[in-house]
């Protein structure tokens, strides 16, 4: 029999063991304002304004000064947003016959990649002095050629070097005919001035003849014909660089792959496929004549191909941030006409000989499987000509990957279709269809390519937890997730929308009022408390068709820690721990309150 004087001990034990912490952590985001930016200038220099004009696709921002640097089509514009409530254009630089594609200011220097339409082989990187308070303009300092179509630049952290991703995407050259240049990444270092410079382009040619191996991984050889090489098929799309800025991972979307660079020998070290997401597991709407979300599995395989990335380490790991949007090839030029997409109710059964009979039955309903996009591209078909799968474009997520090997440690799955049919039905997989229609006309439109289209990533570090930001293209919503102690869990917290109502007003009309903002999200920028215009941490996010730029608030409410005594009901503490591991506790803390 336990004495009287143990009993009470243990049961004092006890008591501290069930008594716990609980601190509240939450996030929101909050519209500070938006700033509507021109997609040209007429010739009496009067500002033109338009819905799907694709005024603001990437942005930059100088701390130091308070000027955001915006890019679309064929302009770039100086923003003064040091009043967060009353962003002003002081300057802007626009160009005939070209794309910026991307800006990144660094070290009093404004660095843009100029896709060329004229010459399509002519892209380059145009490098600008810093806006100018007193001439209340921009300087060119120097034009880099880099090859066809840049797509994406990343200056490192001192400046001393930019990479670029040099898409070398295919163009009509000559009249009826495709040119399908190199895909390059392209090191151009600076030394004494911006305009002393060394420039090394790495080519993917050493992988032409390891293809096979690296299919296995994921890796995709999409557009094959006349004997196109994997080198020239492949796209660089997005850089990201590590925290000493000596490794680049470079994202080549189409290809459903990852490049990694040792900037210090500059030389591409590997080519690391990103596989494919089963959809038997998970919950898949796969078309947009079914009158609704319904999400079920099917025996589909998703082709992550992610778009942008971002480097960050949590407890000292390495990892890379992916937002899984997916791309097809497509290319019609004149009478050339080539494309790997299908409908997958079109596709000839005799390919597809493994397929399971349910599968197939859903192949013939439009409102199942029938009017999916598929590829048919020779990358996802074996030596017999047969598909392997039913390969569909893009993740519908976002993942998390660990940087030494590209090893996947989380991805979203289906949960942001989940969220966001739950948040706003109005909102699911849709996009502006045609600016006459309400948002909610055009909902579920998108279901049966890409869904909302994962666009953009940030991550940003307040109150000792790692925010992930989630920016989706269709048609524009901002999902927030923070990691605390566990990288393969990430906390969901909130939903943001640039739409503030659906149902009323079309989207032009909203357009027009000033009322839409963040529709189809290119790039989101975090911006710490200490540099932010507001004092507080912020996302700067373009918006390509609304043409906007806006100033979100990141809003962190965090309760001090107070103690409760969970009880046995569902939820509860207690529900969720074992009884071992109370057993466990008590041992260890009042093993010692007797011999």
């Amino acid at each position: 029999m336990v004495p009287s004087s143990i009993g009470f001990a243990v049961a004092a034990c006890l008591a501290i063991v069930v008594v716990v912490a609980v601190e509240s952590y939450d996030v929101k985001l909050t519209k500070r304002s938006t700033l509507y930016i021109p997609d040209h200038y007429n010739p009496n220099a009067t500002a033109h304004y338009a819905l799907f004009g694709g005024s603001a696709g990437q942005d930059s921002y100088d701390d130091s000064t308070k000027i955001a640097y915006v890019v679309g089509g064929t302009v770039i514009h100086a923003i003064d947003v040091s009043n967060p409530d009353n962003m002003t254009i002081v300057a802007h630089v626009e160009m005939a016959n070209v794309d910026f594609t991307d800006v990144e200011f660094c070290g009093d220097y404004v660095f843009t990649a100029v896709d060329d339409q004229a010459e399509r082989a002519n892209g380059r990187v145009i490098i600008y002095s810093a806006y100018n308070a007193t001439s209340m303009s921009m300087s060119e300092v120097v034009q880099i050629p880099v090859g066809a179509v840049p797509d994406m630049l990343k200056p490192t952290h001192d400046c001393s070097k930019v990479i670029v991703a040099v898409e070398g995407e295919a163009y009509q050259n000559p009249p009826n005919q495709i040119t399908d240049p190199e895909g390059l990444v392209v090191i151009i270092s600076f030394h004494d001035t911006i305009s002393n410079y060394t420039k090394t382009s790495l080519n993917f040619t050493k992988y032409n003849d390891r293809v096979a191996d690296l299919r296995s991984s994921g890796v995709r050889h999409v557009y094959q014909e006349n004997n196109n090489p994997f080198s020239n098929d492949v796209e660089p799309e997005y850089v990201a660089l590590n925290a000493d800025g000596t490794m680049a991972y470079v994202v080549l979307q189409e290809n459903n792959a990852v490049a990694t660079v040792d900037l210090v020998s500059q030389n591409i070290t590997g080519v690391h496929g990103l596989g494919y997401k089963d959809w038997s597991k998970l919950k898949l709407d796969p078309s947009d004549e079914d009158r609704g979300a319904f999400l079920y599995p099917y025996s589909v395989l998703g082709m992550y191909q992610s778009d942008s990335a971002v480097f960050f380490r949590f407890k000292g790991v390495d990892y890379l941030l992916m937002a899984n949007e997916g791309d097809a090839k497509d290319y019609s030029f004149g009478t050339y006409k080539w494309s790997e997409e299908v409908k997958a109710g079109k596709i000839d059964a005799s390919i597809l000989p493994a397929l399971d009979a349910t599968t197939r039955d859903q192949l013939t309903r439009d409102t199942l499987l029938g009017r999916l996009t598929v590829s048919v591209s020779p990358a996802g078909k074996n030596s017999s000509g047969n598909l392997e799968a039913l390969y569909t474009f893009g993740g519908r997520s976002f993942s998390i990957r660990q940087t030494n090997d590209m090893s996947l440690v989380y991805d979203s799955g289906d949960d942001l279709s989940k969220r966001l049919y739950a948040h706003n039905m109005d909102l699911f997989n849709g996009h502006v269809g045609k600016a006459s229609h309400r948002p909610f006309e055009d909902y579920d439109l998108r279901s049966r390519s890409k869904g909302l289209e994962t666009e953009a990533v940030a991550t940003g570090e307040i109150e000792g937890r790692t925010l992930l930001f989630v920016a989706n293209e269709r048609p524009g919503t901002i999902f927030v997730y923070s990691l605390d102690s566990d990288v393969t869990k990430p906390e969901f917290h909130y939903i943001y929308s640039g739409i503030p109502e659906t149902r009323t007003k079309s989207w032009q009309e909203l357009y027009d009022d000033r009322q839409l903002s963040e529709i189809d999200c290119e790039d989101i920028k975090f911006v710490s408390g200490d540099k932010s215009p507001t004092g507080k941490p912020v996302l700067l996010v373009t918006g390509s068709v609304s043409g906007t730029l806006s100033i979100i608030n990141v809003e962190v409410t965090k309760s001090p820690p107070q103690t409760e005594k969970p009880t046995s009901s569902a939820g509860g503490l207690t529900s969720e721990l074992t009884l071992a591991v109370i057993t466990t506790a008590v041992v260890y803390l009042c093993g010692r309150m007797w011999p």
